[in-house]
């Protein structure tokens, strides 16, 4: 894999390929340097968040060009490899929008661990990764957060194996995707994993919040795909839905916007899950 062919392949904003493009052929050899220790911690971060924006997004870049031939190797698509891989585009043009500058933030950095530790997946229009169950409450915070039943907690204990369940901004959530979404998933998971007996999909996300599902209208894609997952816990913790919500700075505000607005306390986060027979 090229840079050029893997910068063709994730549809970045034609400011961002060449910033890009611009930075390899000026800083290709300190921009390997950087990568060696980019994913090193150091205390609670990892190295290459202490640096610019614009060569964090070089840096990994750069590490996607490694990291592919390393997907390749455990027999992975080519069409999951560059869907996953476009998280990384996503993103950058979500700061392109909000900033008007090229680059990611520290918080991008740290998610795309997971990509460098070939530990998520693009399938269809959902991200996934392999999980063990964990449960957002006080027991495991020592914090008030969620709260959770114990007889939920017997069905399906904590570090029981689950498939993780992610929504990317602008995802498809048309159920007719999000069904062939998670059914290539599990197959995917039980090829890769034979070993390992899944029980369920966990989903973490503002969308599952029973208070606003209630106020959305009944053909809303938001309410069809929430009622997928029975919900085990919430929380009024807004700050998932604010930032989803305004993630590029649309000038004109949808519906969703103006009614966070309005009855923020509408909005909160949940867990939800699907039972895998």
């Amino acid at each position: 894999m090229t840079l050029e062919s893997l910068l063709k392949q994730l549809e970045l904003d034609e400011r961002i390929e060449q910033s890009i493009l611009h930075q390899f052929s000026k800083n290709r050899n300190k921009i390997q340097e950087i990568s060696i220790s980019a994913y090193d911690l150091k205390e609670s971060s990892f190295l290459l968040c202490n640096r610019k924006p614009l060569t964090r997004l070089v840096v990994v870049i750069n590490l996607l060009l490694k990291i592919y031939d390393e997907y390749k190797e455990q027999n992975i698509s080519d069409e999951i490899i560059i869907n996953t891989f476009k998280d990384v585009s996503l993103r950058s043009n979500l700061y392109l929008k909000r900033t008007g500058k090229v680059g990611i933030t520290k918080d991008d950095v740290t998610w795309f661990r997971h990509i460098m530790n070939i530990n998520i997946f693009k399938i269809g229009s959902l991200q996934f990764q392999p999980f063990e169950m964990i449960y957002l409450d006080e027991e495991l915070l020592e914090e008030p957060y969620m709260s959770f039943s114990i007889e939920q907690k017997k069905l399906l204990p904590a570090g029981t194996p689950v498939i993780n369940c992610h929504i990317q901004y602008g995802a498809n959530i048309e159920i007719e995707s999000v069904n062939e979404s998670l059914k290539n998933a599990l197959s995917f998971f039980t090829m890769r994993y034979p070993s390992i007996n899944y029980k369920a999909f966990v989903c973490y996300s503002w969308l599952l919040y029973p208070p606003m599902r209630q106020h959305l209208k009944e053909k809303s894609k938001i309410k069809l795909f929430a009622e997928k997952f029975n919900v085990i816990g919430h929380c009024n913790d807004v700050e998932q839905a604010r930032e989803c919500l305004f993630a590029d700075n649309k000038e004109k505000m949808s519906s969703l916007q103006k009614e966070f607005v309005k009855h923020k306390k509408y909005f909160g986060f949940a867990c939800g899950i699907i039972a895998i027979q």
